[in-house]
């Protein structure tokens, strides 16, 4: 297991995790979620090819539309 940072708070993960399946461990729904790792914006199509690593610093913010 590797420590990781998400939204802020510590977690342990599996070291061959992607982003991908932390967004559907977590429950987000993906089209309406967005993915910061380390300070970098993802695009959606990356995130089955980013593993996380020990120390990254994930931050997933819900997309709301309003008006």
């Amino acid at each position: 297991m590797v420590t990781i940072f998400a939204n802020g708070k510590a977690r342990q993960v599996r070291p061959s995790q992607t982003v991908a399946e932390m967004v559907r461990e977590m429950k987000l729904e993906p089209s309406s979620v967005l993915v910061e790792r380390n300070g970098e914006a993802l695009l959606r199509q990356e995130w089955d090819q980013r593993r996380v690593e020990h120390g990254d610093r994930l931050e997933f913010v819900r997309v709301v539309a309003g008006g």
